[in-house]
Formats: structure tokens, C-alpha cells, sequence
């Protein structure tokens, strides 16, 4: 038999914990201490969307799409035209035929392990 001085029956949302709030405020939990408001224990009823309301928000995120769309096609545009071109990659690239033939002159004195240099 539930008497109306232990106030109303609650859920502590930190421990869940069932306990009676002995009609007090701040409502303070028996078992983990935590102090909670009224309003914590009020529970949010949403209200039906209407029609218009859902295809207005469906019809904004279309255009929001679009137009990223046609941002990243543009900055793809922008990357291609700054992009070189073969020609230009292949006049950047140095002629090497010549530094092979100075790796040949280069003369390089080895030392073997009596510490005598190359005879």
C-alpha cells in the first residue's frame, strides 16, 4: 500500500535505482547521492510534423546537396586546368647522359684492412 507521504515513485537517471522522492526538492537519490530537479523526471512529448514542414526540410537538403555538387565540380574543374600538361612534365624532366659520364672520372682510393691505400 503506497501512502501519499513518500511522494511519487522515481528512476534515478544516474544508477537506476527505484526509490520514493518524500515529496522533497531537490530529489536526492537514496543510493548514489545525486541530487536531481523535477523537470529531469518530465518526460518530452513531440508534437506531430506537418506535411509541409517535412517537405520543406526534405526540399533544403536537396539544394544543400546540389550545391555541394556543384562546389566540388568546380574545385575539380580548377584542379584540371592547373594540372601540367604531358609536355610540360616532360621538359621538366633533366637530361642525365651527361651525369653518367662524370660517375665514370670520379676516382675513389680504397684502403684494405693493413691500412695501405690502393696501389
Amino acid at each position: 500500500m503506497v501512502k501519499a507521504s513518500w511522494g511519487t515513485k522515481r528512476t534515478c537517471q544516474n544508477c537506476a535505482a527505484r526509490f520514493y522522492d518524500l515529496n522533497k526538492s531537490p530529489i536526492k537519490c537514496p543510493k548514489c547521492g545525486r541530487e536531481h530537479d523535477r523537470e529531469d523526471f518530465v518526460k518530452v512529448r513531440r508534437g506531430r510534423t506537418s506535411a509541409a514542414t517535412t517537405a520543406a526540410a526534405a526540399a533544403a537538403a536537396a539544394a544543400a546537396a546540389k550545391a555541394a555538387l556543384a562546389k566540388s565540380k568546380k574545385e575539380e574543374a580548377a584542379l584540371e586546368e592547373t594540372a601540367p600538361d604531358d609536355a610540360e612534365a616532360d621538359d621538366a624532366i633533366e637530361d642525365t647522359d651527361d651525369l653518367a659520364d662524370e660517375a665514370e672520372d670520379i676516382e675513389v682510393e680504397v684502403e684494405d684492412d693493413k691500412g695501405e691505400g690502393d696501389r
